[in-house]
């Protein structure tokens, strides 16, 4: 039963980094006035959005293996 608990809080750590990871990236893309701006927050958002995927996977690869 511990074993589960630890799981537990893993993903839930895991959901809240990934949440507060990709806050500055949305708003970015939010308040882009002109197509310039916009197509430049788009690449970082996709660039976040790559980067927590890549961490994402490797970390729950990571926490099963242990």
């Amino acid at each position: 039963m511990k074993r589960r608990n630890g799981k537990v809080k893993f993903w839930m750590v895991l959901a809240t980094i990934n949440i507060a990871a990709m806050i500055y990236p949305i708003n970015l893309y939010i308040g882009a006035q002109d197509n310039d701006d916009r197509g430049f927050s788009r690449l970082i958002l996709l660039g976040a959005v790559f980067l927590l995927g890549i961490t994402d996977i490797v970390s729950a690869l990571v926490a099963y293996l242990q």
